[in-house]
């Protein structure tokens, strides 16, 4: 990937070299004030460096496939070595649930999932979700099995997007246990929006329980020029396309500091609220607090640390555990790089991908 620095007097100035010179797809990679060059800097203000590059080629949906079916031939060949029996490193508790099931035994598509993480209390569900799909066909093989397997998963994630869609432009309230990340996925995605999607931002860093610390929010939304409120008022409306953030102090995930939380949310209106998750935690603790924050009307998950998951199995199992989708995944310091927005397909790709690897 070619990447180049610019430097420029504005944030706006540089974004207009970036896309003359790389062009109008050009992802900003990391912003940052510097000072002037030589003795300018005695009597000039400092500039903004940005550093840009050309975006990612993307497969096609035809390709992708072809990749996941090769990958899943792979994977067949293994199981009918072993008389398609579920791996020996499988846990027991798994193997268990799936021979107990006599009737209607997994479909072999959905134990390639278990293999390679997909938590036991989904398989069923799975199964039959397939089979109905199906209707009176059957796929020629396991390869056909496998794609409409995550046709099933992408229109669930989808339906479950559609159902807790907000209209218009909500508040958008960033919440999740303390040390989660939540602070610098605000900063990307403000900054995200204002050079690449040109359009306006408003954040409001409000005090909680605690005192609200994260005054490098502060500090990048004047890089940014964007407005940062330290109070909430209701006088205050800014203009109908304008995005509107709320950053608060991180919580416990207790019932008692969640309910005080829900009392301050329902003081803003009309919200969006989206639970930034740890991805780098262990799945189970990651469960326990999308079930204590599900008492909230969440409207996604975001995913932090994605840089350090070991398997892409956390995203998928989240997603169905919370019935919600995973809107972004974030990874890294750097602003905003690292920061995307989710595409289920291509996260069931990379699941079969990085346990291939």
């Amino acid at each position: 990937m070619k990447t180049v620095k610019i430097t420029a007097e504005t944030a706006e100035q540089a974004l207009e070299k970036a896309q003359a010179e790389i062009g109008p797809d050009a992802v900003v990679f990391n912003v940052r004030k510097v000072p002037a060059d030589g003795v300018k800097r005695l009597w000039s203000q400092p500039q903004v460096e940005m550093i840009v590059g050309t975006p990612d080629s993307t497969k096609s949906q035809k390709e992708a496939l072809k990749l996941l079916a090769d990958k899943v031939l792979q994977l067949e060949k293994e199981l009918q070595s072993k008389d398609a029996q579920i791996k020996s490193d499988v846990p027991a508790n798994v193997r268990e649930m799936i021979n107990s099931v006599k009737d209607e035994p997994l479909l072999h598509s959905v134990r390639i999932l278990v293999d390679i993480g997909l938590m036991p209390e989904h398989a069923m569900v799975l199964s039959d979700c397939v089979r109905h799909h199906m209707g009176g066909t059957r796929p020629r093989n396991l390869v056909e099995e496998m794609e409409l397997l995550r046709e099933v998963l992408v229109d669930q994630w989808n339906q479950n997007a559609i159902e807790v869609e907000k209209p218009g432009t909500p508040v958008c309230v960033l919440v999740g246990p303390a040390g989660t990340g939540k602070t610098t996925v605000l900063c990307k995605w403000v900054t995200q929006e204002t050079f690449l999607g040109q359009r306006p931002s408003r954040i409001w860093r409000l005090d909680g329980t605690r005192t609200n610390t994260a005054e490098f929010l502060s500090l990048h939304g004047e890089l940014m020029q964007v407005p940062v409120e330290r109070v909430w008022a209701e006088t205050i409306q800014p203009p109908e396309d304008t995005l509107k953030f709320v950053d608060l102090p991180g919580v416990p995930d207790t019932q008692q500091a969640i309910e005080e939380l829900s009392y301050q949310i329902k003081e803003l209106g009309s919200t969006e609220i989206i639970l930034v998750l740890n991805g780098s935690y262990e799945l189970q603790l990651l469960v326990k607090q999308v079930a204590s924050f599900s008492s909230l009307p969440l409207s996604g998950i975001i995913i932090t640390h994605y840089d350090e998951l070991e398997d892409w199995s956390k995203i998928w199992n989240i997603a169905l555990t919370a019935k919600l989708p995973v809107k972004f995944i974030s990874g890294g310091q750097d602003i905003p790089g690292g920061f995307r927005e989710v595409i289920p397909e291509r996260i069931f790709d990379d699941w079969v991908a990085s346990a291939m690897q």
